[in-house]
């Protein structure tokens, strides 16, 4: 099943029937653009339509960062916004659908939009010096707050976003948001593919519904909550090239 959509590597664990491992690799940092927004979004309907695929890991490539969000280099022309946010819709939306459990493998910082993919999954591990952080108000953006509320209580998740506050690998655990950390990439990686076999064992529907039931209304929220803050971002950025 080894193959490469852009950005994003797919490869069979030989070790774990039934899993799928996804690698966001675009260096230096795993930032995505709209095509790499759309490889995610291609990659993810690949597995979610493979038969023998019943458990997926997402990780990033090397040790710098597990997603630094959105290339913002995709901003700065007149339709580049547009299809930007287009391709970032498409991509929650379809990690937000993906009927098939999916293991948060943070091989490094989780920034911006990256920040939001891990709440999407159903399982996190990091690597000790990971940490999940939102800076875009600071950068004069709405931001993702409505995925974020996810990571840690109220309070902290709002410092998160309006002050730039990180959350770290060991205080995420510490919190029951990270399930383990792991010592370095490799270790890494065996922790969240044994992970993923045991989630591929279960029965395959009841998997399928009990995610369905739990994300219910409050997933549905995330991507309204999403689809605004792409509004705002646009008609923002639209003004201040008027302005400009």
């Amino acid at each position: 099943m080894a193959s490469t959509a852009g950005a994003v590597r797919i490869e069979a664990d030989p070790q774990h029937d039934g899993v799928a491992l996804l690698t966001i690799d675009r260096p230096p940092v795993n930032a995505l653009g709209a095509a790499g927004y759309h490889d995610l979004a291609d990659a993810l309907e690949a597995v979610a339509a493979d038969p023998g695929v019943r458990a997926v890991v997402l990780t990033g490539a090397g040790e710098r960062a597990f997603c630094a969000g959105t290339d913002m280099r995709d901003f700065e022309s007149g339709d580049g916004a547009s299809a930007a946010t287009a391709a970032g819709w498409r991509m929650f939306t379809t990690l937000g659908a993906m009927p098939k459990p999916v293991v948060g493998a943070l091989n490094g910082p989780a920034v911006g939009g990256g920040c939001a993919i891990t709440t999407e999954c159903d399982v996190l591990v990091a690597v000790p010096t990971m940490h999940f952080s939102i800076p875009e108000v600071a950068l004069g953006f709405t931001g993702g707050g409505s995925h974020i509320k996810r990571l840690a209580p109220w309070f902290k998740a709002q410092r998160m976003l309006l002050l730039g506050e990180r959350l770290e690998a060991g205080e995420a655990h510490a919190a029951g948001t990270v399930a383990a950390l792991a010592d370095d990439r490799d270790a890494l990686l065996a922790l969240a593919l044994d992970v993923a076999g045991r989630l591929a064992a279960l029965d395959p529907d009841a998997v399928r519904e009990a995610r369905r039931i739990f994300r219910g209304p409050e997933g549905a929220a995330a991507l309204t909550g999403y689809r605004e803050e792409l509004d705002l971002l646009e008609r923002l950025l639209r003004g201040r090239r008027a302005a400009g």
